[in-house]
């Protein structure tokens, strides 16, 4: 028997020191994946009592995946997904508030507008990790100086194209909502007023989509149903002067293709610079996680400078850290200062549940109106229409 109890009582430390799993989903590919993979590495060789366990799922299902994992307890302890589902899923209580554990000095480490962008109902509901949003990307060949107004941009576009080249002064996706909101807050729209109310067929609204529409066809300096494939063909073939693209798309640039970013620039009509949505990637934490403080620490390492700096420099990653940013290695790197640049004129991206309701009639309302088939008021009035009708459903 006393054998038996010392041997138990040995037993025991050795289960007390047993390493608490944290499980993260992300949904990063290429470099972005390498770099946090090396990050996770760097972790769990240092220290034994909480280890990072990452899982990568494809973004496409991404959403889907933690609103129907978390209720039944089958999802992670904290996932990496942009802002913009943050009030869905807390007002549905799958994610935990960390204004516990984030404290001032904590929040000040970070580029501020990303701490508001994961900011809901005066809850702060994840670290931010990165940040993104579109800039203004040349072929320097073609278009060696960087536009600083929408005149200048039209008129370098113009000297570049050649459409029986197949060759294009501007390559965006100009039917997407999501890269129309440059022109759209420059402008001077937003999506919502202070009280929440949808405004999509204001007249700074409907001035953004005539100004696109003019892009697409009156300046004739684009190409016809642009997609994200076309866009990075062109540009790797030399046929696109300028694109509006985020980080995303340095992983895309070919090797010899020379390029720079630069800011976006101020809309020549009202001497104001155009205002992309920005999206900050944050860690999250799953309100059912059950190590809470230890996940809570994962999330620090995860978005410190020791971590950012392996994103920024291996994963090309624009990191929300602000001291990253002052190390000699990513201030050489031009395009993500270009990108921090441009983050002083960017608009969060509105985290609010309603906002799952804009994306589909602002859509139809860019193709119709870009593609020449109904005039930009009829197109957001539609479109006004089916938000105040989508919004009304639900609160009934």
């Amino acid at each position: 028997m006393i054998r038996h109890f010392i041997v138990a009582s040995l037993l025991i430390p050795a289960l007390a020191a047993a390493a608490t799993d944290v499980v993260v989903w992300h949904s990063y590919r290429g470099r972005e994946r390498a770099a946090l993979e090396k990050v996770a590495a760097n972790y769990n060789a240092r220290q034994k009592d909480i280890q990072i366990d990452l899982l990568p799922i494809p973004y496409d299902a991404f959403p889907d995946k933690v609103t129907a994992a978390i209720p039944r307890g089958k999802g992670p302890d904290l996932f990496i997904f942009a802002q913009d589902r943050v009030g869905d899923w807390a007002a549905s209580g799958l994610i935990e508030s960390i204004d516990f554990w984030a404290d001032d000095a904590l929040r000040k480490t970070y580029l501020e507008p990303t701490i508001e962008a994961l900011t809901y109902d005066a809850q702060l509901y994840g670290l931010p990790m990165a940040f993104k949003e579109v800039a203004l990307i040349r072929n320097t060949k073609l278009v060696p100086k960087a536009p600083q107004t929408t005149d200048e941009m039209v008129a370098a576009a113009k000297k570049v194209t050649d459409a029986k080249a197949n060759t294009f002064g501007l390559v965006y996706e100009n039917a997407n909502f999501y890269f129309h909101a440059a022109w759209f807050q420059g402008f001077g729209a937003r999506v919502f007023d202070k009280k929440g109310t949808p405004t999509l067929a204001s007249p700074e609204s409907v001035a953004s989509l005539a100004f696109a529409a003019d892009l697409a066809h009156g300046a004739g300096i684009m190409p016809q149903e642009v997609t994200n494939t076309l866009v990075t063909a062109l540009f790797n073939q030399g046929h696109a002067g300028m694109v509006i693209s985020g980080p995303w798309f340095l992983g895309e640039i070919q090797d010899g293709v020379p390029f720079e970013v630069s800011v976006l620039p101020i809309i020549s009509k009202n001497g104001k610079r155009a205002m992309p949505f920005l999206t900050a990637e944050g860690v999250i934490m799953s309100a059912k996680c059950q190590n809470k403080k230890q996940a809570f620490e994962a999330m620090r390492y995860l978005t410190s400078v020791e971590a950012g700096t392996v994103m920024a420099t291996e994963g090309r990653q624009t990191t929300a850290r602000r001291e990253v940013y002052e190390l000699p290695e990513v201030k050489k790197d031009r395009a993500l200062n270009a990108f921090k640049e441009q983050l002083q004129y960017s608009v969060p991206m509105p985290n609010t549940p309603a906002m799952r309701a804009v994306w589909t009639p602002a859509t139809t309302a860019m193709n119709k109106a870009v593609n020449g088939k109904i005039e930009p008021k009829a197109a957001l009035d539609e479109a006004q229409a089916e938000v105040e009708k989508a919004l009304k459903g639900a609160r009934r």
